[in-house]
């Protein structure tokens, strides 16, 4: 199986570099193809990866047939991911616009908007959690944060804001204002406290999410030669080896074990890699799962999708609002383990072929797939109708590429949408304000 494995992750992998070749930046101006090489990461690699080193999420014996079967589901998504992009004009090579960066009134309004509102909700969510002990914080952190959702969502607007002001400092420097060295020292040492504080706070998704987008907005000025790329990869490969580490001390902590970071270490670089990005993007056997159990549970028929499109509204307001993926393909496995007033809330990330197929069925894969391919397509179109945009407009795009193309892949529908919907709204928000004077008062002759 782990050959049938990588072949999967090896044929997309060489589909999607023959039309990227040696420019990134076409991934951009064409975000089917990092659509494509998500999937044979997340259902091809990570799946490969496990097989190799016997890694199991979920304590029960598989068999060939349901992990076979598992495949072919991500194979169909994938094509449905491609038909569905170009169903909706995707392949349409339009010109993408000209970057220019913010006015001064501008990057005001982005910082009132958007800074200073998210500043000021990491700062309410480390004052909360301040008041215990990391070991007792870690192991019951979901329940400490009952009804925090709100201020979680609004503190993630500072990973848009800050990929807002890196790209703008990079978009002055192409444009000759030649910024100053100090004023991008002080940029990235903002942005490394707020990677700090999000992982501090067990939130290092929201970091990967952050090096994401900058780094695609980055292509919307940089042509991204692979050779240029490969000069990040030690970086990159530094910065993933530390989350992981951080997260199997964390999982010390939750469970009360005596390790340190000294003594996690020391397990070496390859197995902390392993661990880390099985925690992060090994969820590719849920769908192995329920292929292996598919007498065990009922299709949800949609509900995934109306506790996602109601998720916004706070709990305080609708005590009883329903949960997402995570927790009902939790209650799938282990029946009633997760309930909104349990002391465990503990529950699994799914992705969204995974909720397709738990919905639907097999129509699911081809439902979702096919509108994930969509929404990547209208995205990329909209954007492209336009003649010129600032940073903003480069982070809303780099955004949205990031969700549809790799995020709802391996994230819940629920938290995913929840995100997305309310960053998109402030910083379209900010969009709409952009340069323009407004007068409270005309003088009459």
């Amino acid at each position: 199986m782990s050959m049938l494995y990588f072949i999967f992750f090896v044929l997309l992998g060489l589909l999607a570099f023959a039309r990227i070749g040696s420019r990134m930046d076409r991934m951009y101006r064409s975000p089917i193809y990092a659509f494509i090489l998500a999937m044979a990461f997340i259902y091809g690699f990570m799946p490969w990866v496990k097989e190799i080193f016997d890694i199991q999420t979920y304590p029960f014996p598989y068999s060939f047939d349901a992990k076979f079967s598992a495949l072919v589901n991500s194979l169909i998504y994938t094509l449905m991911g491609i038909v569905g992009y170009c169903a909706c004009g995707g392949l349409h090579h339009r010109d993408l616009p000209e970057v220019h960066s913010m006015t001064g009134r501008e990057h005001l309004r982005a910082l009132l908007i958007l800074g200073i509102p998210s500043f000021f909700a990491v700062l309410y969510l480390a004052k909360t959690i301040s008041g215990y002990d990391l070991a007792s914080y870690m192991k019951d952190r979901i329940v400490l944060r009952r009804g925090l959702g709100p201020a979680v969502i609004l503190a993630f607007t500072a990973i848009c804001y800050g990929a807002v002001v890196v790209t703008n400092y990079f978009t002055e420097k192409k444009e000759g204002r030649a910024p100053s060295r100090l004023r991008l020292l002080v940029i990235l040492g903002a942005v490394f406290a707020l990677a700090v504080a999000f992982v501090a706070m067990g939130n290092r998704n929201f970091v990967f999410i952050l090096i994401a987008i900058v780094l695609l907005a980055l292509l919307s000025i940089y042509a991204g030669r692979m050779g240029r790329i490969v000069l990040l990869f030690p970086a990159l490969l530094g910065i993933a080896i530390g989350l992981s580490l951080w997260a199997k001390v964390r999982t010390t902590l939750d469970t009360s074990s005596a390790g340190t970071v000294t003594e996690v270490a020391s397990e070496g670089a390859l197995p902390l890699l392993v661990y880390g990005f099985n925690g992060a993007f090994g969820n590719a056997e849920n769908l192995v799962w329920l292929a292996s159990n598919d007498r065990s549970w009922d299709l949800l028929y949609g509900k995934t999708i109306y506790a996602a499109l109601v998720n916004p509204i706070p709990r305080s307001l609708w005590p009883d609002k329903p949960f997402g993926g995570g927790p009902e393909l939790r209650n799938m496995i282990y029946p009633g383990s997760y309930t909104l007033d349990g002391e465990n809330l503990t529950s699994y990330t799914t992705g969204l072929p995974t909720e397709g197929y738990m919905n639907f069925g097999l129509l699911g894969l081809f439902l979702f797939g096919a509108f994930n391919g969509a929404c990547l397509a209208w995205a990329r179109n909209i954007y492209a109708r336009q003649s010129s945009v600032t940073p903003l407009g480069v982070v809303m795009y780099s955004y949205s590429v990031f969700m549809f193309a790799f995020g709802f892949l391996y994230m819940e529908l629920l938290g995913g949408w929840s995100r997305y919907f309310i960053t998109m709204l402030l910083l379209s928000g900010v969009a709409w304000l952009g340069d323009k004077r407004f007068r409270t008062s005309r003088s009459l002759a």
